[in-house]
């Protein structure tokens, strides 16, 4: 794929002081290089969300600590709370690198806010874009674009037993918490019941975020997405991207994602043309611009959607890498309405191209233990004894970055096989840092690969 974007981002940051606000501050490590190369002034790091795990970034960083203790999904809060209202010690940095407030910031993708302490951001998320991602309204928003999904209902809290045995197809059902205390994903507030003591669980669980759910039935297959690019001229819709939501008994544990995975090719078209039903539709009802996700399940009987995320998926970021694409950077110039020279017909063929011929992701997790710090160690895999830290006679099988409670392995590409799940590769790996660590990763089982993968 050849540099097209660097024309339209030198347009919008060439020449400009820009500050990268949000996140862990190691995620911006890789995008300091790129911004450098576009011809950005200065910049400056503000992460909200500690320092995180890898590199840190060799420009000016201030970084604020969270409170501990705290979920991911609150963590994430957290960060955006941080950006609309930052404390003193930010706004003093942000006054030292920018005096005349005339910088740019770039946000991450799940920013809500417009500006940070008088700077604009590049883009946001409206609120009505934020509202979609409500578990108790996307059903209508199937409905309303022509896609097919699940019967279910959305009740108050108390009445979701009741509503359960309406729905349940024979293996328990989901309950998922509506968005009263914020848009929740990654597993949070998301619960599968299948006897007394799992819709206990779920209801201690949700009573103190929400006052309604959805219930829709527990479907076995493998949790994917699918992501599309809204432009003014139509929608790019790329490829699927398996999710990794293992499990601990009947708890969801999201894990990361990777793109090895292939559905069966039927399954595959009927995912894409569930993401361009609702890209159309997003920018139809609510102007939406840029990268969005539809999520579901990919079982046996077809692929049924469970949310929509008018912003990026985690997914998406493992597509870009393979196919080298700077997709936060193209996703703020698109949502920022900025031309980048490309129409969405063009825009998909060349990732799809590459991203169905370079893949990528592996799993990763927060809230663990503070037991390892490391960048890039490797590790090996044999199927009888698992992954190991790689010796020098190893064939390397992985990569392994720790630090600041978070845990990732990604996956070797050419050793890695392409069709089956990535889901028993990530149990394994669980495993292994359960042994290795304080770590309560022991004994995750994966989802059950129902679509004829290939």
């Amino acid at each position: 794929m050849d540099d097209w974007w660097i024309e339209p981002m030198r347009r919008v940051f060439g020449g400009r002081d820009v500050v990268l606000a949000g996140a862990m501050a190691a995620s911006w490590t890789e995008h300091i290089e790129l911004l450098r190369a576009v011809g950005v002034a200065d910049m400056l790091v503000v992460a909200t969300e500690g320092r995180g795990a890898g590199p840190a970034p060799d420009v000016q960083t201030v970084i604020v600590e969270p409170p501990p203790g705290l979920s991911e999904m609150e963590q994430i809060h957290f960060g955006d709370h941080t950006l609309a209202d930052p404390p003193a010690a930010v706004v003093a940095a942000l006054d030292r690198f920018d005096p005349d407030r005339q910088a740019l910031v770039v946000g991450t993708f799940l920013a809500t806010v417009a500006e940070l302490a008088g700077r604009p951001l590049v883009a946001h998320r409206r609120p009505e874009w934020v509202a979609l991602e409500d578990k108790v309204v996307v059903d209508a928003f199937w409905d309303r674009a022509g896609i097919e999904r699940q019967r279910s209902s959305i009740v108050e809290l108390a009445d979701a037993q009741r509503a359960a045995a309406a729905v349940d197809r024979g293996h328990g059902t989901v309950w998922a918490a509506d968005a009263r205390n914020g848009f929740h994903g990654g597993a949070h507030q998301t619960y599968w019941v299948t006897d007394d003591d799992s819709r206990e669980r779920a209801l201690s669980g949700l009573r103190p975020v929400c006052d309604r759910v959805r219930v829709m039935p527990f479907i076995e297959g493998i949790p994917c997405s699918i992501h599309g690019i809204v432009l003014p001229d139509g929608v790019a819709v790329l490829r699927p991207v398996e999710m990794v939501t293992l499990r601990r008994g009947t708890q969801f544990v999201y894990s990361g994602c990777a793109t090895y995975w292939d559905p069966a090719p039927v399954l595959r078209e009927q995912m894409r043309d569930a993401a361009r039903k609702a890209g159309r539709l997003l920018a139809d009802e609510v102007g939406f611009r840029g990268t969005f996700t539809v999520d579901g399940v990919a079982a046996d009987d077809g692929f049924w959607p469970t949310e929509v995320n008018p912003r990026f998926g985690a997914g998406i970021m493992t597509i870009a890498r393979g196919s080298g694409l700077p997709m936060v950077m193209i996703n703020d110039l698109i949502v920022g309405g900025h031309d980048l020279g490309r129409t969405a017909v063009e825009l998909e063929s060349a990732v799809i191209e590459h991203a169905d011929e370079r893949r990528g992701g592996g799993t990763w997790r927060g809230g663990l233990p503070h037991d390892l710090d490391v960048i890039g160690r490797p590790v090996a895999y044999d199927d009888q004894r698992g992954w190991s830290w790689a010796g020098p006679d190893d064939e390397i099988a992985g990569r392994v970055t720790a630090g600041s409670g978070f845990v990732r392995c990604i996956y070797e590409p050419a050793v890695t096989p392409t069709g089956p799940s990535t889901g028993a590769l990530a149990t394994a790996f669980w495993d292994f840092i359960g042994r290795e660590t304080r770590a309560d990763t022991l004994g995750l089982t994966a989802a059950l690969d129902l679509a004829g993968g290939v």
